[in-house]
């Protein structure tokens, strides 16, 4: 069809614009600007091939022509907007609809989408789910305007004119064009932002949510719907599991930022806008569509887009306030109060971002090209595993390990491991808390189940007594985990391993360059690992390694890596059912220079430790990785702990720092806490059974360690990073 979509400049609009042009649709836009500006930082929004740069109350039948199908958006899109002029609001939410509508019927469209709003149903029996057929109870001017805009466009329905009602949920969701104004959206900024999950009444009134993509892919489906279906017809939009009490949704947002706290407004405020729908007419209408998102995977998707991006002002400020960008337009002399631009308006790129300085990066010569290209061009045929069998010697004879296996990644060794020991149902393997999910994933993919441990609260890694304390009669295995370039104990873990028969498997995958008491990182257990990803230390894009001495292992190993043919057969006969995990040759290639260039690599890593350090000597409140007397720490990966008392959760941090332009991540949240295991036997309890991980990882962030990082970048982190714990200290004193 070709449909005009107005307001595709608008939250909502954005996401609409790619989603009715994937399903086929030929989409002219229409917009006055408003919001135009209004760009979420790292997004750019996608425009229709054609745009018409008007005013929707300056439509008329000429500008329709053509037209199959409008879907209609554009407004004055909330309640605190509605209420700034209630005449405006009439004039352009109703007076102006209605008068597209008319001039889109005389034009020859047949099909008119209006984008209403549940939140017509204002102050709802809270004991009844509220269908189409309920009285409307509208509070507010903007909800006034929507009931008036139905009944009017209702009375135009006939057999050339298919007006369609959709009473949308309220909206949440990640958009090139983010709006901070909406209730899980506004939550989840705030709980980056400050620590807080911020609610101004007693969050006892009901919401009914809405991801933006599902909306636009309803709109989508009204149009493919036939005419007879949806002509005046209304249609409450969403999912009845996904009405909520917004103290419900607030504490949706406090799991999606962990470490965040909910607080609410003074008194025993109660919002009297409060309903819970009955979706089922569309469900009924509409049997085969599906939506894709919840209130619980929205806020995850906008805590992950918006960490580091996201500060207080944005709470209020223009760039995410539809309210706060219109007064600073009328502030400014560019709209009047009419809400009419005053000369020529030129809608602005998004803006150039700031340099960013980020988390991590590879450090690649020429050296690596060349290698790489020679593979290219000879590690085929009989030549195929050259790189490969060089790159393993290399690694082995780095950690005086008797075997190296090149694999697809880290946690394919891991899986491997696990596997070529016959690890399986029934077993239980420890692995600590604070570790990335690729150190316990192939523990559940093996059948056997992950048993969640403390951490040391100086290294960081594996604490002995809680591997002591966690031994049973089904222990087989536990994964060692040398943290950020740190190193466990492993004087003591290897003594309580050989006294209970444990294997330990030592998951090096952030520390190939590191030593304990001399002996190199991937040299201890039974077996280890080390990852080559693209941020690691030494990287191969992707990649794994496993290393050991046992020759049945390393056997057992090649077989299942590679279809579980053995690696000696020719015929094309698999003796069980193995796994595709074999590295490429140019990966191989490009690991073969890393590992020539490792000392280099490491004194690197070592000298953006050591800048990090001086610059942040003295800072109280804050504690960098450690290096143990008998450690020699690579530090993969520069972390930042800020005293659990000063109440600075990683979340906030990182906007902090985010808003000067630096990237960051977070330390690792406990692995019981994580939603995959959670389901684990030992998850249960977990927070008290491991107190240190627990109060440690609100309160970690890693800071930008790649290897652009240059003494004066550090520096620059380092001032960010201060001031950002100044801050703190100074509003908690």
């Amino acid at each position: 069809m070709r449909v005009l979509l107005t307001g595709h400049a608008g939250y909502v609009g954005s996401v609409a614009t790619t989603v009715l042009a994937e399903a086929g649709h030929e989409v002219t836009g229409l917009d006055t600007g408003f919001f135009a500006d209004c760009h979420t930082e790292g997004m750019e929004p996608a425009s229709p091939a054609r745009v018409i740069a008007r005013d929707i109350r300056d439509i008329g039948p000429a500008d329709l022509a053509g037209f199959d199908a409008v879907v209609h958006l554009a407004a004055l899109s909330n309640d605190p907007i509605g209420d700034l002029d209630p005449a405006l609001t009439g004039a352009i939410n109703r007076d102006a609809s209605i008068a597209l509508a008319r001039a889109a019927k005389t034009a020859g469209v047949t099909r008119f989408v209006f984008a209403s709003s549940c939140s017509i149903y204002g102050a709802g029996d809270p004991e009844r789910m509220l269908d189409e057929t309920a009285p409307v109870n509208p509070l507010t001017p903007y909800a006034a305007s929507k009931v008036e805009t139905e009944q009017a466009l209702l009375a135009m329905a006939d057999d050339r004119f298919a007006p369609v009602f959709m009473r949308n949920a309220t909206c949440y969701g990640l958009s090139p064009r983010l709006r901070l104004d909406l209730v899980l959206n506004n939550l989840v900024a705030s709980a980056l932002a400050t620590g807080e999950v911020r609610l101004l009444s007693s969050g006892l009134a009901w919401r009914p949510l809405l991801h933006c993509r599902d909306m636009a892919r309803v709109a989508a489906a009204m149009l493919a719907a036939p005419a007879d279906l949806i002509r005046g017809e209304a249609f409450n939009i969403g999912r009845s599991e996904e009405n909520h009490l917004v103290r419900t949704i607030a504490a949706i947002v406090a799991e999606a930022v962990p470490g965040s706290t909910v607080t609410f407004g003074a008194g025993d405020v109660i919002d009297p806008r409060s309903y819970r729908v009955d979706f089922s007419k569309f469900q009924a209408a509409f049997p085969d569509f599906r939506f894709l998102h919840s209130a619980r995977t929205g806020a995850k998707e906008l805590a992950a887009a918006l960490a580091g991006r996201v500060r207080s002002d944005d709470l209020t400020g223009p760039r995410y306030i539809r309210l706060a960008t219109l007064k600073q337009h009328m502030a400014s002399g560019v709209l009047d109060a009419g809400l009419r631009w005053t000369a020529a308006r030129t809608v602005a790129a998004p803006a150039a971002a700031a340099e960013r300085v980020p988390v991590a990066g590879p450090s690649v010569s020429q050296r690596e090209v060349d290698l790489v290209a020679d593979a290219v061009r000879t590690a085929w045929f009989a030549d195929h595993a050259k790189y490969n069998t060089r790159f393993e010697r290399l690694v082995a004879d780095r950690t005086g390990r008797r075997h190296a296996i090149s694999l697809a990644h880290c946690t394919s060794a891991i899986h491997l491991a696990l596997a070529g020991l016959g690890i399986g149902p029934g077993d239980e393997v420890i692995v600590p808390e604070c570790t990335w999910v690729a150190t316990a994933s192939p523990v559940v993919q093996t059948g056997a189940t992950p048993v969640f441990c403390d951490i040391d609260p100086v290294t960081w890694c594996l604490s002995p007594a809680s591997f002591r304390a966690a031994i049973t009669d089904r222990t087989r295995a536990a994964i060692v985990v040398d943290l950020y370039g740190g190193m466990a104990d492993w004087t003591r873990l290897k003594a309580i391993a050989d006294d209970h028969g444990i294997a330990l498997i030592e998951d090096a995958a952030e520390a190939i360059g590191s030593r304990y008491d001399g002996k190199p990182a991937g040299s201890f257990g039974l077996a280890s690992v080390f990852s080559f990803h693209g941020s690691k230390t030494v990287t191969t894009g992707e990649g794994g390694m496993l290393l050991t001495d046992d020759d049945a292992l390393a056997e057992r190993v090649n077989i299942l890596r590679d279809q579980g043919r053995h690696p000696t057969s020719r015929a094309l006969i698999t003796e069980e059912v193995g796994f595709k995990y074999r590295m490429s040759s140019l990966q191989a290639a490009m690991g073969c220079a890393q590992m020539e260039r490792l000392d280099e690599l490491i004194a690197m890593k070592r000298a953006i430790f050591g800048w990090y350090r001086e610059a942040l000597e003295g800072v109280p409140h804050l504690t960098l990785n450690a290096e143990p007397s008998r450690v020699f720490n690579s530090y993969w990966m520069v972390t930042a702990l800020v005293d659990p008392a000063l109440g600075l959760i990683k979340q906030q941090l990182a906007a902090e720092l985010g808003a000067d332009g630096i990237d960051t991540r977070p330390f690792f949240y406990p692995l019981s806490w994580q939603p995959a295991f959670r389901s684990q036997p030992s998850a249960t309890g977990a927070e008290t059974r491991n107190p240190v991980a627990y109060s440690l990882s609100p309160y970690g962030i890693n800071l930008p360690s790649g290897y652009n990082v240059t003494e004066a970048i550090a520096h620059r982190v380092a001032a960010s990073l201060r001031a950002a714990i100044a801050r703190k200290a100074a509003r908690a004193a």
